[in-house]
């Protein structure tokens, strides 16, 4: 599907206004403060996990190998761009998540985000988050674990082989632009992500340039499942109705999601603007999709693009 201009730009102005309306109520005010301290504690916390468990040890066996070989006195070299490369593929791996110890944040403690995500609703629309809360959340939780782990699994095997044949001589430094180009043509077609590709690859600094525009690709999608998860969860929609929510949604959703997702990006203080974006999700809820009727045993509720 092929983005829609008007549609982005209503979806990015939707965000800036509904910012302004969290800033402007105490409430929603208070909720953020509190999220953000344990947040920000649970984040270093991972971090701190991450690079004992995936980082360090990449960097000993790296070393120890550069160690045996002068030893031994053996060719290290194929065995060093192998690590170096795999190095290459868990950073990128890494990074393209929407910083990665937020991320495990919201898996660990999805009730304090969804806390947040219901203050805001409530002080938006008191009868659309009254109902919603009559839905009991339903988990869900093997749909969700294959889902989660097909797509990391296939997302860690994409940038592995990207990383190793981007070193190949001659072709190397087409692989990034490639593809960039196949997952840009998706949104904006073919002639104008081809126009923006050829931009960044006749530029200086163009393989950086590239990797940027891919990442952000792989990562915006993230963010915004990890935004609509109150929604999602209570309305018991599984994996496959989500993807087909966003993709009838996709210009809207992508626009509201620009307006946070480059703030969220930023180091220590990406973290404040992703709670402001869970908050800020109430409004795209309450002005875009239909209210669902108050829960009854056995009740299912199929997700609709927008109101009328």
């Amino acid at each position: 599907m092929v983005l829609n201009a008007s549609e982005i730009a209503h979806g990015a102005m939707l965000a800036v206004e509904a910012a302004q309306f969290a800033v402007r109520h105490k409430r929603v005010q208070k909720k953020f403060v509190q999220v953000l301290k344990v947040t920000v504690i649970g984040m270093a916390i991972a971090y701190v996990l991450i690079y004992v468990l995936l980082i360090l040890p990449l960097f000993i066996v790296r070393n120890g190998n550069y160690v045996l070989a002068t030893l031994l006195q053996y060719d290290h070299t194929s065995s060093t761009v192998a690590l170096l490369s795999t190095r290459d593929a868990v950073d990128h791996f890494l990074s393209t998540l929407p910083l990665l110890g937020l991320d495990i944040m919201v898996l660990v403690r999805p009730s304090m985000f969804e806390e947040i995500f219901f203050t805001m609703l409530e002080e938006i629309d008191p009868e659309y988050a009254t109902v919603l809360k009559s839905w009991p959340p339903r988990k869900f939780r093997w749909e969700k674990i294959k889902f989660a782990v097909q797509r990391l699994a296939k997302r860690y095997f994409m940038t592995l082989v990207a990383s190793y044949l981007s070193r190949l001589p001659v072709v190397g430094w087409m692989v990034f632009p490639i593809g960039a180009l196949t997952m840009m043509a998706k949104f904006v077609g073919y002639p104008i992500s081809g126009a923006i590709i050829l931009a960044t690859v006749v530029s200086p600094g163009s393989r950086k340039s590239t990797m940027f525009i891919f990442k952000s690709l792989l990562a915006m999608g993230e963010f915004s499942r990890d935004l609509m998860r109150p929604f999602f969860s209570h309305l018991g929609a599984k994996p496959k109705q989500q993807v087909k929510f966003y993709k009838t949604n996709e210009s809207t959703v992508i626009g509201f999601i620009l307006a946070y997702y480059f703030f969220v990006q930023m180091s220590w203080i990406g973290p404040a603007f992703y709670i402001l974006a869970q908050a800020a999700i109430a409004m795209f809820i309450s002005r875009q999709t239909v209210r669902p009727p108050p829960y009854t045993p056995g009740a299912e509720w199929e997700l609709q693009k927008e109101k009328e």
